[in-house]
């Protein structure tokens, strides 16, 4: 993708930012830091609003880096090399080499995705419950990125391709229908 910088390698693939995941970095952080955990947490410092921000904000982009990574361990598993993934507007995107030459493949190359954001959410939300009223700062952070990683999941589930769920719903179709050309 044009206007990406590599910031290194994970599990041999190389990752990219773009230039655009700056501008939704730095517009997250903004609403978290000024509008949404000062009218949650009205006891906390300024400095400590922005540096949940800033905290939030890498972590929610490194749950996308996780979503991503996920599929890219199954294409991996599967023999289908990798090309790079990409952080972006958007989200996140991992270029793979080919595609799935099994309805079952595509379908598990898809669900990876969404299954590791309902897993990170259900950790999120696990450090959530357990420091309500023990830790406020982490607990905020934390309840918001199981919030965000859950929303991120169902979102991916839509059955509209490229999406993760519209991929899933062609691995079925494909399953049915003997053909890939038709799914």
């Amino acid at each position: 993708m044009k206007g990406s910088i590599k910031i290194g390698r994970i599990l041999g693939i190389p990752i990219y930012i773009n230039y655009t995941w700056l501008f939704v970095f730095a517009f997250i952080t903004y609403m978290l830091a000024v509008d949404v955990f000062p009218s949650d947490e009205r006891n906390f410092s300024q400095l400590t609003y922005w540096l949940l921000g800033i905290c939030t904000s890498l972590l929610f982009f490194a749950s996308l880096l996780l979503h991503e990574l996920a599929h890219s361990f199954v294409c991996l598993k599967n023999g289908i090399p990798v090309k790079s993934i990409t952080l972006f507007i958007f989200g996140g995107v991992a270029r793979i080499a080919k595609e799935a030459e099994k309805p079952s493949l595509e379908f598990l190359m898809a669900a990876a995705g969404p299954f590791a954001s309902i897993a990170l959410s259900a950790i999120f939300g696990s450090i959530w419950w357990f420091t309500r009223g023990v830790y406020d700062p982490l607990s905020s952070m934390t309840g918001y990125l199981a919030i965000i990683n859950l929303g991120l999941a169902i979102f991916n589930l839509v059955p509209g391709y490229p999406l993760d769920g519209g991929r899933i719903f062609r691995s079925i179709v494909w399953l049915i229908t003997g053909d890939h050309q038709k799914a």
